[in-house]
């Protein structure tokens, strides 16, 4: 057994950042404080100590889109922002609706190095919207949470019957809130849409959807997640449903607290994204969102492509960011450039996203996971998606300037960047 203490380190403690000494054995937190010995150290020179950052939903493109990313590059770009657990989209291929499925995304992450791959398992077979799948089965196989990916389930009683299913058997849905009938386009529905001639997406195509949902919820009790929120009427939906005792939870995803539509506003491909990029009173809500605890998590939204998927006629790419890389980067410049305290934007990517999928992870405390992260809060960098580890390098912050960088990211007590 090998102890180690983690010493000269402000420990983020929930809102508190406290002078103290981190004490692990091997892959458990045992305490903190000088009265424990250790046979190693690792000085964290001043750095904000963190629980390891969970990122509660990503694309790892494994199995079946290997030429966009593998599990074994995407971890490492994971691992660089301080990412210690990973939610993975199903949109697999084959889909992650079988536990064969499910055994071999957990065999290719023990194989990678060391961040936690939690499959989130398939709504429907193939993920067709039709017929429900073998959540049960997947969820003892071990999907975290079930999903129908970026896909839209156009039937309400299949719905219905997923969210009945799931509450009777007490298993988490995450449903991307958006009406098939009114999310047939590729930008946001205002000015730069029509200016560029671009098939708009309202923000009712989410809005419409939403209310549809939280009604099924308060009608079955299912524990259903929102993800992606992209406007501010949502934040608004989600706030009265929880104000309502409704079992919701909602993230957002780490681009739509940066970009607006106007980042699109010159056919910039690496802008496409889903949901679309909004406008601006759209992302001051999502940021408020995030502050108040209505946005209970942030996520990476992770959409790796091969070049050749952005290097098209905007309206003809395909949408997504590849963002693990920066993602720390981002989260440290949403703390220095708004209102939004440091405390509250780690609780939101640790505690957070660990008590929406009742996770062990995401905490500093006595016998809790040694999944850690150290971060120099002075350093200045400037992002380059030269340098990226992501295999997809469809990312739009080239050039950016950043303060704030991962140290060291521990996982399982084990050093990994």
């Amino acid at each position: 057994m090998t102890k180690t203490a983690i010493i000269n380190g402000r420990c983020l403690f929930g809102k508190d950042i406290i002078n103290t000494t981190v004490h692990y054995c091997n892959d458990r937190i045992t305490g903190f404080g000088n009265e424990f010995t250790a046979d190693r150290t690792i000085d964290a020179h001043g750095g904000l100590v963190t629980p390891g950052l969970i990122d509660c939903y990503a694309r790892l493109r494994e199995p079946g889109y290997e030429k966009s990313a593998t599990i074994a590059t995407e971890t490492q770009a994971a691992a660089r922002s301080g990412i210690t657990t990973i939610l993975c989209a199903p949109d697999t291929d084959p889909v992650t609706d079988e536990p064969a499925t499910v055994e071999l995304i957990k065999r290719s992450a023990a194989a990678a190095n060391g961040v936690k791959v939690l499959p989130i398992g398939a709504v429907t077979t193939g993920l067709n919207g039709t017929q429900l799948g073998e959540m049960l089965t997947l969820s003892e196989s071990g999907c975290i949470a079930f999903s129908n990916g970026d896909r839209t389930i156009e039937n309400t009683q299949v719905i219905r019957r997923a969210m009945e299913y799931s509450a009777g058997f007490n298993l988490k849905l995450i449903i991307a809130p958006q009406d098939p009938w009114l999310s047939d386009g590729v930008a946001h529905e205002g000015t730069v849409a029509t200016r560029l001639g671009l098939r708009a997406i309202p923000a009712a195509a989410e809005t419409v959807a939403l209310s549809q949902l939280i009604e099924l919820c308060y009608q079955t009790g299912a524990s259903v997640h929102f993800s992606r929120l992209s406007s501010h009427r949502g934040v608004q939906l989600v706030n009265q449903a929880k104000k309502d005792n409704i079992p919701v939870t909602a993230d957002v995803g780490i681009d739509h607290l940066f970009l607006t539509e106007m980042d699109t506003s010159d056919f910039n491909s690496l802008c496409h994204t889903s949901p679309p990029l909004r406008s601006r009173r759209d992302l001051e809500a999502l940021r408020d969102g995030v502050a108040s605890g209505v946005i209970d998590a942030i996520c990476s939204n992770h959409a790796p492509h091969e070049l050749d998927g952005k290097l098209t006629p905007f309206a003809e790419s395909l949408p997504g960011i590849s963002s693990l890389d920066c993602f720390s980067g981002l989260l440290l410049k949403l703390a220095n450039d708004t209102r939004i305290p440091m405390a509250t934007l780690i609780e939101r990517t640790t505690c957070g996203p660990a008590e929406c999928f009742s996770l062990e992870q995401g905490r500093l405390q006595a016998d809790s996971p040694a999944d850690i992260t150290i971060i120099d809060t002075d350093a200045d960098w400037e992002f380059s998606s030269d340098q990226m580890l992501s295999k997809g390098k469809n990312n739009p912050y080239h050039g950016w300037d950043f303060k704030g960088k991962i140290t060291h990211t521990i996982a399982n007590g084990e050093q990994i960047n």
